[in-house]
């Protein structure tokens, strides 16, 4: 059990940022959660190392052997799909000298680490080390094992928890699986696996809201697609606060309608979906990493893992029932929709960039938000809750960690 700590912004503060009824004046959270390496600790132990969170598609290591490796925080970590067909998330750090065991994804047969030779197989366990197991030395490779992180797979999504003692996934996210069934997510597939890009920005900068849409991205993202705040319909059936699930709807001036130069989807809508499902686009965070856009022709996925307080990493793929990525004029028609949204995403990272830089500076503020941005409140709920759950924890364990007080 990890030492809980204690938060280095007084707890109170967050109080002004919690959401009870319509009525209430609710503020932005404090810039340091944003900045602080402190609180970023804090946070660590309060959001990442209690709740299931997303690292992946099971699609991007189909065979026995495949893995990519990512980061979280500071611990190095790899999935790998293992020859009866599971997945294993496992520490990326050799048992020996500390060494970096892969790199980047790809195939093996076994983990081998390029250091001194010590050998693991997909279950993490040491195999051989040359100089102890070839030397009759009394040492015991059953003893030696690379640390694994519980996993499960939802709707084709990987998702780990480092509490052991925390509920099995499906109690999380089972009733937003049958609300998104006709998307049938777990048979969709990206023409390619997903690629992760390094930013100098907190995770947390990417929590998604549709207030900006109307401005920041009026002329792009407006122009092919409507978005004024009567068409943003908070009161989604997703939403599920307390178990970290925030969502809105688009509601599409016409069926099949999409952010293309066309107005409408540039591939063939996916069977199975009602008229509404047609009519809308159903952005659905499943806090605190994995954001997910179901649309009339595809689901598109956003995800984002935490690195430090002023650094994260990103990525974005598009998923496909198989029959559209066979098509002929797929990656014609994907190439196309793939431009007409690159403005936006320029003016996302723009924003995000530049957010972050603003946080950081000594006239930081924490703005009172609008009531067309009921998506973060919720959000802001959630993590609140986390971090007073934190607090409490540190009572109970009765070991307060003196950290240097920020508000």
């Amino acid at each position: 059990m990890n030492t809980a700590l204690r938060s280095p912004i007084a707890i109170e503060e967050f109080d002004r940022s919690y959401f009870q009824q319509e009525t209430d004046e609710v503020f932005a959270l404090p810039p340091e959660c944003f900045t602080s390496e402190e609180f970023f600790q804090f946070e660590l132990n309060a959001v990442w190392k209690k709740q299931w969170f997303c690292i992946g598609r099971a699609t991007d290591i189909p065979n026995a052997g495949d893995f990519f490796t990512f980061e979280v925080g500071n611990d190095a970590l790899f999935a790998i799909r293992t020859r009866e067909g599971g997945i294993n998330v496992l520490s990326n750090v050799c048992r020996h000298r500390n060494m970096l065991l892969l790199e980047g994804a790809g195939n093996v047969r076994r983990i081998s680490c390029p250091l001194h030779a010590w050998v693991y197989n997909m279950e993490g366990e040491l195999v051989s080390a040359p100089g102890l197991t070839d030397t009759g030395a009394s040492f015991d490779p059953k003893s030696v094992c690379l640390p694994k992180i519980r996993a499960e797979v939802w709707e084709g999504f990987i998702f780990i928890n480092y509490d052991a003692m925390a509920p099995a996934l499906h109690t999380r996210l089972g009733n937003l699986g049958k609300q998104l069934a006709n998307y049938r997510m777990a048979e969709l597939k990206s023409s390619e696996p997903l690629k992760m890009e390094n930013f100098d920005w907190n995770w947390k900068i990417f929590n998604d809201e549709c207030y900006h849409c109307s401005f920041l991205h009026a002329s792009s993202w407006g122009g092919m697609y409507e978005t004024n705040p009567d068409r943003v319909d908070e009161t989604a059936v997703f939403n599920d606060v307390s178990n970290g699930i925030v969502s809105y709807n688009l509601i599409s001036t016409h069926k099949d309608a999409a952010p293309t130069h066309t107005g409408s989807i540039l591939q063939p809508a996916m069977d199975g979906l009602t008229d509404q499902e047609r009519t809308q686009l159903s952005y659905v965070t499943v806090a605190p990493n994995l954001l997910l856009v179901a649309m009339p022709d595809k689901v598109k996925y956003f995800m984002w893992l935490p690195k430090s307080a002023k650094q994260s990493t990103y990525g974005v793929s598009w998923m496909y029932p198989q029959a559209t990525l066979e098509r002929e004029d797929h990656k014609e028609k994907f190439d196309q929709e793939h431009d007409d949204l690159y403005p936006v995403m320029i003016e996302d990272l723009f924003a995000w960039r530049r957010s972050h830089m603003g946080m950081q500076s000594n006239f930081a503020s924490r703005g009172r938000l609008t009531n067309e941005e009921l998506v973060i409140k919720r959000l802001q709920n959630w993590l609140i809750d986390l971090y007073r759950a934190e607090e409490r924890r540190v009572d109970e364990q009765g070991r307060v960690l003196p950290i240097r007080a920020i508000a």
